[in-house]
């Protein structure tokens, strides 16, 4: 028996859009100021405050949750781990807050930092939001995002580069 076989050809450029990359080139660079470097120490500090404050709230939270359960309760895997995700959750939301509000955390006012746009104004919501975003994205891989700022050059953390911000001491 000889079976014929059977091929699918697809044309890329068919499906594939165009990218206009001419538009890219026009735009004019912008780079990051060079001071960046020297404020990771105090942006490590503020984070290390934030990060403070959120666990205090959050072991508050987790002692009276554990006083309210029955004595025959025994934490297990499952339950640790939506402990674990709360808490994620939590800093996420903190950040966000934080940022949609008045552009720096609690942290940051204490080191007296904030969050500003390429031009050095104040985030408008959307920019608060996209970093907000870039906290999310940043926390999640084990706080990978935060310690990529002591790796890039620009010392630019991905919440940084997703919201096209930066931070400047006040």
């Amino acid at each position: 028996m000889d079976q014929g076989t059977k091929r699918t050809v697809i044309s890329i450029q068919k499906h594939q859009p165009e990218f206009d990359f001419d538009e890219a080139e026009q735009s004019p660079s912008f780079t990051f100021p060079e001071y960046q470097g020297e404020l990771l120490l105090p942006r490590i500090m503020a984070g290390l405050t934030d990060f403070g404050i959120a666990a205090l709230v959050y072991c508050i939270f987790v002692i009276t949750t554990y006083l309210q359960m029955p004595d025959t309760f025994s934490p297990d895997r499952r339950v640790l781990g939506i402990y674990g995700a709360g808490f994620f959750i939590l800093l996420a939301i903190y950040f966000f807050l934080f940022m949609l509000s008045s552009s720096q955390t609690p942290g940051m006012k204490h080191r007296r930092l904030t969050v500003v746009t390429r031009e050095g104004s104040p985030l408008d919501p959307r920019q608060a939001c996209m970093r907000g975003f870039g906290y999310l994205i940043s926390i999640l891989p084990v706080m990978l995002g935060l310690v990529w700022a002591l790796l890039d050059p620009e010392h630019l953390t991905w919440a940084d580069k997703v919201s096209g911000t930066y931070v400047k001491k006040i």
